[in-house]
């Protein structure tokens, strides 16, 4: 009889390896396009509204207020023109034209205004569903806790049938509402992203997109309903080890790997940008403050100097009038 060699290592097949390969790179996958939809939908929507309630705001009225300088000093060279020139010049008709000017200016402006507005109620909005998954999670946690206690075998199977129900397995009963937000989203993500199922059917599409909302909002009760309508097919029934396969699998493998790199970059650029770059300086209370007072005495100053061109347009009109009065009287004369 010959002796086996113990230290023999077993030879994995391409097709294991590629396989592996694979469900690695779907669970990356998923995991950066939660990251993703994470920052962009959700983190990065909150820090805008945390930016805008603490120097966003006067930022905002900054810009209004260089809106309004520039118009008046346009309204004041108008009319200065129309004086030097000896020519009528109503205020009315100056404003009309300068408005015309600033058009897209106000219209920038406007929505900045309501960028802020929806950034506000969407941070209002996710803190009211993020309350209400907490108290459900209480809720359930008091139940499962009460049927512990009438006996183990009775709670086993209450949880079983439970987390059959809600994607949930033994390990993750007690976890949070958010952790289970994120749990769920990747195992939607990993099963429904266009890169993961390129052959996604009509209605995996739309599961896809009403997942990437349902995240958003921190729906938690859409995100299980979705889950479980996720087909559990495994990889390996759709794809055998054979020359077509193989080659499938490989083109399949190279893809995510791409997208993979693709998302790594992506989420360098939102780290990057504003307004993620305006993390550490949020929470600096003392450097919030300090531009707070900066654009405070900022907004003080524009608001003097919007007075002084008032003034000084009042002025103008009045020369302005006269000499409108005065032609009127010399074409009075001629006539």
């Amino acid at each position: 009889m010959k002796r086996v060699n113990a230290d023999i290592i077993p030879v994995v097949s391409e097709y294991d390896k590629l396989i592996e390969e694979i469900l690695e790179l779907e669970l990356k996958l998923a995991a950066l396009a939660e990251e993703i939809d994470d920052l962009e939908n959700h983190i990065c929507v909150e820090l805008r509204a945390d930016y805008d309630q603490k120097v966003g705001n006067l930022e905002y009225q900054a810009q209004a207020y260089r809106l309004e300088i520039a118009r008046l000093k346009r309204a004041i060279e108008l009319l200065q023109a129309a004086i030097n020139r000896q020519e009528a010049a109503k205020y009315e008709e100056v404003q009309k034209k300068v408005e015309q000017e600033y058009k897209q200016y106000e219209e920038d402006l406007n929505k900045k205004a309501e960028d802020m507005k929806r950034d506000k109620e969407y941070k209002e909005r996710r803190a009211k569903q993020d309350k209400k998954n907490e108290e459900r999670a209480k809720k359930e946690r008091k139940a499962k806790d009460a049927e512990k206690a009438e006996g183990e075998g009775k709670a086993k199977d209450a949880e079983k049938a439970e987390d059959a129900g809600s994607g949930k397995d033994s390990d993750t009963v007690h976890e949070s509402p958010k952790e289970e937000l994120k749990r769920l989203y990747r195992m939607i993500m990993k099963k429904l992203h266009p890169d993961a199922n390129p052959d996604a059917t009509e209605k995996e599409k739309a599961l896809l997109l009403k997942a990437q909302k349902a995240y958003a909002e921190g729906d938690l009760e859409t995100l299980r309903e979705i889950a479980d309508q996720l087909d559990d097919t495994d990889i390996t029934e759709k794809y055998g080890d054979n020359p077509d396969d193989l080659a499938q699998l490989r083109e399949l493998r190279d893809k995510l790997a791409e997208k993979v790199e693709i998302l790594l970059a992506h989420i360098d650029e939102i780290k990057n940008s504003f307004p993620y770059t305006e993390k550490d300086f949020l929470a600096d209370e003392e450097a919030v403050r300090v531009r707070q007072e900066e654009l405070e005495e900022y907004n003080r100053q524009c608001a003097e100097k919007i007075i002084e061109l008032q003034e000084k347009i009042l002025e103008l009109s009045k020369v302005a009038e006269k000499n409108d009065k005065e032609a009127r009287k010399r074409k009075a004369k001629k006539g």
